[in-house]
């Protein structure tokens, strides 16, 4: 009884020993292909060991999913092939499809798209601002309005997943051309003196001094040694010539010259450039007098001079 089980056993053990072996030379009839790749529970037991023994996983990245594979591939390539992916003509893969696909390896597929777009730009117009001696300071005018300009840009997008890469622009037409605004700005102010309202253009803060033809009594010879001839070709005039840098207060202007303190307060007036000086340069006048001593009792001192209009 004992050995009859024992030999009932090794019987079916020899059975299934037989089934095995038939099954896997079945099996090795079917090979996988570098391109095939199944899951486990769909293959032979033959297969089983082929596909664990050449075999990898992959997860492909496409379209925002995880696509997670088993496959045979050789190459990154031929690994999203096997995935069902379709690729656009400018999609790329990553890593290189060329490359080797190893165990765990994850391949982004990357969807390019290029396209045309059109966008409406505003050129915003400038302000302009122009110096009017017609125009007293703090005035202004507009002499010309201002207009913003506008184009239709027609720029070249690539975008890669849906995220914009690369803009070029291709082309660009105006549809309206831009005007900048123009304002005149015065420059002329104004000052009452002795009940005269005077414009002026220019204010100075100038070091003045003065000058006679009068004798002078150390040397018994005129001070001015031109004899009161300025370079204007006229005779000097006290009270109404003054010598200044024409570089600062052109030739035959009319200024209005205010003195500061008590003596300079006394010639306070409205003067013409008649003259220059070899020592008048920069903000300096030189104020033309009667006598020696109204130039010597002047002296030098603090002034302010108005170009007048």
């Amino acid at each position: 009884m004992l050995g009859s089980k024992k030999l009932l056993r090794f019987a079916l053990l020899a059975i299934v020993c037989v089934l095995t072996l038939a099954i896997s030379l079945l099996a090795e009839r079917v090979p996988l292909t570098q391109g095939e790749s199944f899951g486990i529970s769909q293959l032979t037991p033959g297969q089983t060991l082929n596909q664990l023994t050449f075999a990898k996983r992959a997860t492909v990245m496409v379209d925002g999913k995880a696509r997670s594979i088993w496959t045979g591939a050789r190459t990154v390539g031929d690994a999203v092939t096997f995935a069902g992916v379709s690729l656009g003509p400018l999609d790329r893969i990553e890593p290189d499809p060329a490359s080797q696909l190893v165990d765990d390896m994850q391949v982004n597929v990357i969807r390019v798209t290029q396209e045309l777009v059109r966008e409406e730009v505003v050129m915003p117009y400038r302000t302009v601002k122009l110096a009017s001696r017609s125009l007293n300071r703090g005035e202004t005018r507009e002499v010309q309005p201002g207009i913003n300009g506008k184009a239709i840009n027609t720029y070249q997008v690539v975008k890669e997943n849906g995220q914009e890469q690369e803009r070029t622009l291709i082309d660009s037409v105006t549809v309206v051309q831009k005007q900048d605004r123009k304002i005149e700005e015065g420059t002329v102010a104004t000052i009452s003196r002795g009940g005269q309202t005077l414009r002026y253009s220019k204010a100075l803060d100038v070091v003045a001094t003065a000058y006679t033809a009068d004798i002078n009594p150390a040397t018994g010879k005129p001070d001015d040694a031109w004899g009161g001839m300025t370079a204007s070709g006229k005779k000097a005039v006290p009270g109404l010539t003054i010598a200044a840098d024409l570089r600062v207060l052109p030739m035959g202007s009319r200024v209005y010259v205010e003195g500061i303190d008590a003596e300079g307060k006394k010639y306070s007036g409205t003067y013409i450039v008649m003259d220059i000086g070899g020592a008048v340069k920069g903000n300096k006048i030189d104020i033309f007098m009667s006598t020696y001593k109204q130039a010597q009792a002047f002296g030098r001192r603090k002034m302010k001079v108005y170009l007048l209009e």
